[in-house]
């Protein structure tokens, strides 16, 4: 039997090369991308590392977070919110009644190691973006966050077959955790519909944002949000 609390141990000490200051870049993203995969594999979130709390019988209920983001490039943030949490098994979705027009709201179903992957990888994500956005009008902007996006869902795709490689069985577990935050979703959402499109106005720019997107790691400079945050969203 695997000592659970040598694993909380090897990731926490992972994670302190990861965020420490003097940590190239690449380092300590393939620090981030490793904790990350332990803690799929071995069923451990935050507060297992954290060692606040134990994970109780409620862990694997689908529950529902809100999350606001404002600012600049939201409706494209939200975009990326919303292939991350696919990629995590949460099923997602925008919410449009009772809201702002400088606020777009992204509600997310799953369990409670799937939503707290959710919000730090989007964390995560968002630091990078920052780091790597090139300078553009706006046009070119938005075309390099539809690349940006889509390359980051596919580095996680790729990164969660890795895992079911590892891992054999765990791909019907995340599918299945997926599925039944599905059915939550719909059933709490019944008139919920599929109406998102993509326009790309600029193939050059999605190139670009492409190619930042896939140098993702399951996150930038955390894997966890006790440690560094962008900020700019509100958990409801």
């Amino acid at each position: 039997m695997t000592d659970q609390s040598n694993i909380r141990d090897k990731v926490r000490l992972i994670l302190e090369r990861a965020n420490h200051p003097n940590t190239p870049q690449a380092e300590a993203e393939t620090a981030i991308a490793l904790a990350y995969r332990i803690m799929q594999k071995y069923n451990l979130n935050d507060s297992d590392i954290k060692q606040r709390e134990q994970i109780n019988s409620q862990s694997d209920e689908i529950e529902a977070i809100e999350h606001s983001i404002f600012g600049p490039y939201r409706v494209r943030r939200g975009s990326l919110f919303y292939v991350i949490a696919q990629a995590v098994s949460c099923a997602c979705f925008r919410e449009n009644r009772d809201v702002e027009t400088d606020e777009v709201r992204m509600v997310a179903f799953g369990t409670a190691r799937d939503r707290h992957a959710l919000e730090v990888l989007f964390q995560a994500a968002e630091l990078l973006a920052l780091r790597t956005m090139p300078p553009g009008d706006r046009r070119f902007r938005t075309s390099w966050w539809h690349g940006f996006s889509a390359g980051v869902s596919k580095k996680l795709t790729n990164e969660r077959k890795t895992i079911f490689k590892e891992s054999p069985g765990s791909e019907l577990v995340l599918v299945e955790r997926f599925e039944r935050a599905q059915e939550f979703m719909f059933a709490a959402e019944p008139s919920l519909s599929n109406t998102g499109s993509s326009f790309i106005n600029n193939t050059d720019a999605y190139g670009v944002g492409h190619s930042a997107g896939m140098s993702f790691s399951s996150g930038s400079n955390s894997l966890g949000s006790w440690q560094r945050s962008l900020g700019t969203g509100s958990r409801g």
